[in-house]
């Protein structure tokens, strides 16, 4: 609620959540996704095969919708394509994936940090946080280097699609984690692409788009030196 008055107003996404994830209808609180828009794992990677590769499951039966035609996109395979068992083990392997490792820890780096804190970067990028109690003992209330406070955050019109999911408007954002920030180009081809629609390579730039909330951080980034500046970059690839 902004009640330090440093501008940061961060607020949880409120979803709802099918019914085949087997937790109410809710609210539930939103995690995953760009907008926080889904609540839980199963239903993250249920949507994702679906949506994204066009793989039905137990949970999703039917084939996505061709968005110009309105009819389902049709294959050979007989739907559904995979198993309940089958999704759920996979669900059990994200959800037991260990945090990406950090590169190497240098003096530029610890500047950077520095830098990083005193620009007000952490007021959204939270650094650590806790989970809560877990069936699985090894993810029960223990630290997390997420970088990241889960929440949207207004971003400003140059970061806007314009499109609302949840209760998240078209200008707001999830917070993106910057765990594993140095590993992104190891997965595109050697060549990283920031934000959330991919159009910079260049965290400077990435930074530089950062407006709304983030404006002043982002103005307090333009007025460093070149030395501070390259030393916070190098922390940001150092996740």
């Amino acid at each position: 609620d902004d009640t330090d008055r440093d501008g940061i107003s961060g607020r949880p996404n409120w979803v709802t959540a099918p019914e085949y994830v087997g937790k109410g209808p809710g609210p539930h609180l939103g995690r995953f996704g760009r907008k926080a828009g889904v609540a839980f794992l199963l239903q993250q990677t249920v949507t994702a095969y679906q949506q994204d590769i066009g793989i039905t499951t137990d949970y999703l039966p039917f084939e996505n919708a061709h968005p110009q035609a309105g009819t389902a996109v049709r294959d050979e395979a007989p739907d559904p394509e995979l198993s309940a068992s089958v999704v759920n083990d996979v669900v059990a392997y994200l959800r037991t994936l260990a945090s990406p490792k950090r590169g190497p820890v240098t003096a530029e780096v610890l500047d950077g940090e520095k830098v990083f804190l005193g620009i007000g970067c952490q007021s959204c990028h939270t650094p650590k946080m806790k989970t809560g109690p877990q069936s699985i003992r090894a993810l029960s209330n223990v630290e997390v280097p997420l970088y990241s406070d889960l929440l949207l955050h207004d971003m400003g019109l140059e970061l806007a699609d314009n499109f609302y999911e949840g209760s998240a408007t078209g200008t707001e954002w999830r917070t993106t984690p910057l765990w594993g920030l140095r590993l992104i180009k190891e997965f595109l081809g050697g060549v990283p692409y920031y934000l959330h629609d991919g159009r910079t390579s260049d965290l400077s730039e990435a930074i530089r788009l950062h407006g709304g909330e983030a404006a002043a951080a982002r103005n307090r980034f333009l007025q460093l030196n070149e030395r501070d500046r390259q030393a916070l970059i190098k922390f940001l690839e150092s996740l």
